[in-house]
This record gives structure tokens, sequence and C-alpha cells, in this order.
């Protein structure tokens, strides 16, 4: 007798379960091709040049001049969005369907950038990174 009501008791978790996780999403989105460390290795301040630098990366999203030369930027950005949709279980004893969402996102951008002298041999290289921590924003709220 106690088998049969762990195994429905099992049942009905397994089903509210599976409907929980239905009301779930998880997206990830990539702008531009994501550069890392091991991507500019390459880059020697005082050898490397701003040709080779595009050679190997590519053509920089922005290119600006400063008081010692170029700026080349690199922008990038990979992230992850996920949601959560508590009120899609109402959804089948309610006519309304409530939307309760707790979601989670990275808005930013990433880059790169390249400083160069006005001979265009790079001086200075690093990455500029988004805010690495973000809240949860519980929306609707």
């Amino acid at each position: 007798m106690g088998s049969i009501r762990n195994r429905i008791v099992l049942m009905v978790l397994t089903a509210m379960t599976c409907m929980a996780v239905t009301g779930c999403n998880v997206v990830r989105v990539s702008l531009n091709t994501t550069l890392t460390p091991a991507d500019v290795a390459f880059i020697t301040p005082g050898h490397t040049t701003l040709t080779d630098v595009v050679t190997k990366l590519g053509a920089p999203d922005a290119i600006g001049e400063s008081e010692t030369g170029l700026i080349a930027t690199y922008r990038f950005a990979d992230l992850k969005y996920s949601r959560v949709n508590f009120g899609w279980l109402a959804k089948p004893w309610t006519p309304v369907d409530p939307d309760l969402i707790f979601s989670r996102t990275g808005l930013g951008v990433d880059a790169f950038q390249v400083a160069c002298d006005p001979r265009g041999v790079v001086v200075h290289s690093s990455f500029q990174r988004r805010l690495a921590a973000l809240p949860f924003y519980p929306y609707p709220f």
C-alpha cells in the first residue's frame, strides 16, 4: 500500500517538475567574433603593426585618433539570457495567462582596444569588460 502511494507522489512531483521546466527559456546571443586572450597573444607591443592586427583579427569596428596615435576598437558580445515564467504553471487552471517572469541578462558589449603610435606600431592593447556579476531583475516588479 505504501509502495503505491510513493509511486503516485513520485509521478505527481515528476509531472510538476516537467511543467515548471516547460516555462523556462535559455538563449545565448553572440555578436561579432568573441575574442579571447589566446586570440590576441600574437600582439607584441613595439613590434606588431596595426596591419598585422587587421590581417589576423579583421577590420576593427572603430578607429579613432588620440594624442599619441590611433586606437582600433573591436567590439563583441557573448550574452546568456534566461527567464522563468512562473505564471505559465497557472495556465491550465485559469482563463488568464499571468506573466510572472524572473529574468537575467547581460546587456553590454565587451571590447578589445589596440593603441598604436603615429607609425602604426602597437604600443598597448587591452580588453574592456562589462560588469561580470549581474543581479536578477524580477519582471514586472
